[in-house]
């Protein structure tokens, strides 16, 4: 992860951030898988590599990546095409996420308009509208998305990015400290919620997280939102967003923000003031039985403990086993601007990101589970990865990104609401107070668009 949810997971840009790492502005994609399937199907090695013309090109390239893991293999996957390529660098630049959307609609108004984009195009949609991202749908390497996951990075019906690998939402937990308090993997959300009982009377914090940045509180929340709740209202944020329904209509909205509310006070006490890094790495050193994290965050816990014995299951939102299920998204996406100079270079590397050799370097380094119809696997796989894997090949899994999130003011009140409720004394919190809170934000909103 996303991130982000610093997606990516801090503030405006989390909610897509964490959907698939991408900025803010989330709305209907419009997708037709039938039209995004315009050409046959080829394999990576078989999928001829754009023709240049050996001029030197440096491709700028900007992102909001946090995670370590990811900024070191993605340098290694740039460094192994320029290897092949010497005529092609790159210019890597790394923007501030909550700033990210508007630095680039800044850059293109300037006639700056970088050549690779970090982003998704259901959630940059101002810019995917305005034309400002370029048509890939007819290119021989966005033969290599999975079909699944081509409505996540199609808008219109035509498709503006490539996607390499899905962000998985669960909960990471420590295999040792659960067997010494007797703790089973809880199915259900009465066992969840017993659990941190049990921890919690043995002085042991239930959940690492952070209120400091998005990467974890909208983490925290994520896997519950947009998991089991997602599958039985499909389109609960675009009727919200739309005015059709409000807050209060939902009752299983209601039982999200209560299960927030019960779970945030077993997290470590000074979760108000650490980053998103150092919950991880409390995390990793054992200070905290579970984190409720994105997979994108397995090679940053793996950096300050390779050898812990880490596992991950399924959130239970409910009581019915049956009625839980995985979120996941498209996470890591690259578009190409339509203004760029070096569009044929820029379509160069893309081919290369969805050849088998891209997608190993990329594999190995961040263990996650493949968007790509190659499906490349870890040489070594985690046990975190290696459980995420299983629980999406259950089939229990739910894309977030088919139908649209929450986006620009949206986003940005939906946040600073539930980040004020999750700051405050949990003796003092009132779900119904909060629901009509984002109910009058939203309404407000509507109302001046």
């Amino acid at each position: 992860m996303k991130k982000i949810l610093a997606l990516c997971f801090s503030s405006t840009l989390v909610v897509s951030v964490l959907s698939g790492c991408t900025s803010n502005e989330t709305t209907s994609s419009k997708t037709s898988p039938a039209a995004t399937a315009a050409t046959a199907a080829t394999t990576a090695a078989a999928t001829p590599a754009p023709k240049d013309d050996g001029k030197k090109v440096k491709l700028t390239v900007v992102h909001y990546m946090v995670e370590k893991p990811k900024v070191d293999t993605f340098k290694k996957v740039t460094d192994k095409f320029t290897e092949k390529n010497p005529n092609i660098t790159f210019d890597i630049q790394v923007m501030p996420v909550d700033k990210f959307s508007d630095n680039i609609k800044l850059k293109i108004a300037a006639n700056d308009q970088p050549d690779i984009i970090f982003g998704r195009p259901a959630g940059m949609v101002e810019m995917t509208q305005a034309g400002n991202f370029l048509d890939l749908t007819n290119e021989p390497f966005t033969q290599q998305i999975d079909d699944k996951f081509k409505p996540n990075v199609t808008y219109d019906n035509k498709i503006y990015g490539l996607p390499i690998d899905l962000m998985t939402n669960g909960v990471m937990y420590n295999k040792d400290i659960f067997k010494d308090a007797g703790i089973a993997i809880p199915k259900t959300y009465s066992e969840l919620l017993k659990a941190a009982e049990t921890l919690k009377a043995k002085g042991i914090p239930a959940f690492a997280a952070s209120w400091k940045d998005g990467a974890s509180y909208m983490s925290f929340m994520w896997p519950d939102m947009w998991g089991g709740p997602l599958v039985k209202m499909p389109d609960y944020a675009g009727s919200i967003t739309s005015g059709q329904k409000k807050f209060a209509d939902l009752p299983e909205y209601k039982g999200f923000l209560t299960r927030v509310g019960q779970l945030s006070q077993y997290a470590n006490a000074d979760a108000k003031d650490i980053t998103y890094d150092r919950a991880s790495q409390l995390f990793a050193q054992g200070k905290a039985a579970m984190d409720i994290m994105g997979s994108f965050a397995i090679g940053t816990i793996r950096s300050y403990n390779p050898q812990g014995n880490f596992g991950v299951f399924m959130f239970p939102s409910y009581d019915n086993p049956a009625d839980n299920y995985m979120t996941l998204s498209t996470d890591n996406t690259w578009m190409i601007g339509s203004k760029s100079k070096n569009v044929d270079a820029a379509k160069k590397f893309f081919a290369y990101m969805a050849s088998d050799e891209g997608a190993q370097i990329w594999a190995d380094g961040v263990q996650t589970i493949s968007a790509l119809k190659n499906n490349i696997k870890p040489s070594t796989q985690d046990s975190m990865a290696s459980d995420f894997l299983d629980i999406y090949k259950t089939g229990k899994v739910v894309n977030n990104q088919l139908k649209p999130l929450w986006y620009g003011q949206f986003d940005d009140s939906w946040q600073k609401t539930m980040l004020k409720f999750i700051y405050a004394d949990p003796k003092t919190r009132n779900v119904d107070a909060l629901v009509q809170e984002l109910d009058t934000t939203f309404a407000k909103i509507i109302a001046n668009k």
